[in-house]
C-alpha cells in the first residue's frame, strides 16, 4: 500500500468530476475524509460507509450539475450531511443540533485545510515506518486500519486468533511509536527543527 503525500496526488482543482478518470481520483482522494466525517455523525462505522457510499454514487449522477468553481470536499460534505439527515429520518435514532453539526463541518474543514497546508513529514515518516514493521505486524495494521476490518474480521480474514489480532496491533503501535519519535523531520521527533 502506498500513501501518497499531498503533493503526489492530483489537486482538486485540476480534476473534473464530470470526467470519470478524474470522478475516480478524487473518491480516492477524499474517501478517508468523508468517512471520518460520516463517523462523527453516525457515530457508527457500518452506517457512515453505507452513508458515503451512497453519496458518491449520488454525485457521480449528479457530477454534471457539479459547478467546477465550488470546492468538491464542501459539495461532498454537503451531499454527506444531506445523507446522514435522510438516514436520521427513516431511523429516528438521535439527532444532532445545529451548532454540533456546524462544530463537526468546521473541525473536519479546519483539518483538511491544515492537512493540505503543512508539511507531510508525518505521513511521510509513518508510511516510512509502516515498511519497516515485520510482515506479519504490517499485515495487521493496514487490514484493520486501512482496510477498515473489524478486529474480529482481521482475525478470521488473516486465520488469527482474535487475541494475536489485539495483540499484533498493540505490538505494531508501539514500534510505529518508536519509529517515528526517531525519524528526523517528524512531529513526534524530539529532534524536529523548529
Amino acid at each position: 500500500m502506498h500513501l501518497y503525500s499531498i503533493d503526489e496526488q492530483p489537486q482538486t482543482d485540476d480534476l473534473d468530476p464530470k470526467n470519470p478518470g478524474d470522478f475516480t481520483a478524487l473518491v480516492e482522494r477524499h474517501h478517508r475524509d468523508l468517512l471520518v466525517y460520516a463517523v462523527a455523525l453516525t457515530r457508527n462505522e457500518a452506517t457512515a460507509r453505507d452513508i458515503v457510499q451512497e453519496a458518491f454514487v449520488l454525485a457521480y449522477k449528479k457530477s454534471g450539475v457539479f459547478d467546477v468553481t465550488r470546492d468538491f470536499s464542501s459539495w461532498m460534505r454537503g451531499i454527506v450531511r444531506n445523507k446522514w439527515q435522510e438516514w436520521l429520518r427513516k431511523n429516528r435514532r438521535y439527532d444532532l443540533n445545529d451548532n454540533e453539526l456546524a462544530r463537526i463541518d468546521a473541525d473536519l474543514a479546519l483539518w483538511q485545510d491544515r492537512r493540505v497546508r503543512e508539511d507531510n513529514s508525518l505521513f511521510d515518516a509513518l508510511e516510512h515506518c509502516l515498511a519497516r514493521l515485520p510482515d506479519s505486524l504490517r499485515s495487521v495494521v493496514e487490514a484493520y486500519y486501512y482496510e477498515g476490518w473489524s478486529g474480529d474480521e482481521t482475525a478470521t480474514r488473516l486465520d488469527l486468533a482474535p487475541a494475536a489480532v489485539r495483540k499484533r496491533l498493540q505490538r505494531a503501535r508501539t514500534l510505529l511509536k518508536q519509529c517515528l519519535e526517531q525519524q528526523p523531520g517528524s512531529p513526534l521527533s524530539p529532534h524536529r527543527p523548529s
